[in-house]
Order: C-alpha cells, then structure tokens, then sequence
C-alpha cells in the first residue's frame, strides 16, 4: 500500500508540473475591471516612470523605466494600478495614467529582417536590431507589421515583446 501511495503521488505531481508549465506557455484571457482583457499589452506613456512592488504610492520603488513607448505585459489590475511583466520577467505595479494603449514592441533574438510584405518575403525593408523598439500596426496568427526608424515591414511574432501568441489585431 505505501508503494501504491508513492506511485500515486509522483504521477499526480508530474501531471501537475507538466500541465502548470503547459499553461504558463499560453495566455489564457479573461476580462479585467477595467474593462480590457488580461493579459493584454500596453506602454509607457512617460520618459520616466516607476514600477512599484504593490499597487499604491506607499509601496517602495523596485524599478525605473527611463525609455517612453516600452511594451509592457499587464496581468492583473488593482483600482488604477496595473501589475505588469517587462521583458525580462520583472514584476511590478504602475499607475494607470503612465500606460498608454498605443501598441509597440521590443525586437528580441538578435537582429531581425523586416520583409516588405507577407507575399514578398525576400525583399527586406530594414534590418532592426536587438532591444529596437517599434511601432505595432497589426498582428495576425504568426507575423507582426511593425514600424521601425520611419520604414514598415513584418517580422515573425516569436521574435518581438510586445503581442500575445494567439492574438490578432488590425
């Protein structure tokens, strides 16, 4: 019997650990108070702003963003406070009024080639490099158009921060 206990509990740990990281993978959508969906992108509206380690001004600043238009991932909402991940897996609070719901996004790996148009993938408009951040015009299953330095073009989804798997947007 405690043989069969023990085999009983490593499967049921294992299918937890492997359905929770299956989950991690995919942004499931639900509908925050404010009304928008969660997760879904934003950016900074402010050349400076703080990221806080809870929703309130009381709560210690635990990063400063000095770059406007950064993407940024929101989570969770609390009153006027989004809790949103950067990039690099940080977590933190800002408040509503330094978010801004025009679209942008981050290059990410390594240098990227921009094509002029999902028909004519070997014409390259512009070649972005890493941590260039652009202009998100649309998405659609797997590509993004981005404007990037004044030229337009797409580029795989899998290689920007800024937009969800399995979103799509015009």
């Amino acid at each position: 019997m405690k043989h069969l206990s023990k085999i009983l509990f490593l499967s049921i740990s294992a299918y937890l650990l492997v359905n929770s990281a299956f989950a991690q993978t995919i942004d499931k959508t639900i509908m925050g108070a404010s009304g928008y969906p969660l997760p879904r992108f934003m950016s900074l509206d402010d050349p400076k702003t703080n990221m806080r380690t809870g929703p309130g001004m009381e709560y210690p600043i635990d990063w400063i963003y000095y770059k406007d238009s950064y993407p940024l991932k929101v989570i969770a909402e609390y009153g006027n406070w989004r809790k949103v991940v950067d990039v690099d897996k940080s977590t933190g609070w800002i408040l509503r009024s330094l978010l801004s719901l025009n679209r942008s996004a981050l290059i990410i790996n390594g240098s990227q080639e921009l094509v002029k148009s999902l028909e004519n993938p070997d014409k390259i408009t512009v070649i972005a490099e890493e941590d260039v951040i652009g202009r998100l015009l649309q998405c659609q299953e797997t590509w993004c158009e981005m404007e990037v330095g004044g030229f337009k073009g797409w580029l795989k989804k899998v290689n920007i921060w800024g937009a969800l798997q399995n979103e799509t947007f015009d």
